[in-house]
């Protein structure tokens, strides 16, 4: 799957997007849940659940917090990162991957 990368002012990975033209919220949660170590906090519950929360997925790796988010609830991309900040973690890393070998 392609991801758009979003590097900081040091060359590390701060987040990251993915276009969800073909990407379900439901599909994205799923592709967190199977990483090894993923703790999954949040994820939609009903079909139509983007009319109520932008971040619609919430997990934990290695204590650490991260979301997928569909900014203002009608964006082309979902943004995937830290909870609330984004910032870089070797765990951010092992979540790309996972990303962008996703079919």
């Amino acid at each position: 799957m392609k991801t758009y990368p979003i590097i900081d002012k040091e060359g590390n990975l701060h987040a990251f997007e993915i276009k969800n033209w073909r990407l379900t919220r439901a599909r994205a949660c799923n592709i967190a849940s199977d990483i090894p170590g993923v703790i999954v906090t949040k994820k939609p519950k009903w079909l139509f659940s983007w009319f109520w929360d932008d971040v619609f997925c919430e997990f934990e790796i290695d204590g650490v917090l991260f979301q997928i988010e569909e900014p203002y609830g009608d964006n082309s991309r979902y943004w995937v990162g830290k909870k609330d900040s984004g910032g870089y973690c070797k765990e951010l890393e092992l979540i790309h991957q996972a990303f962008e070998a996703a079919p």
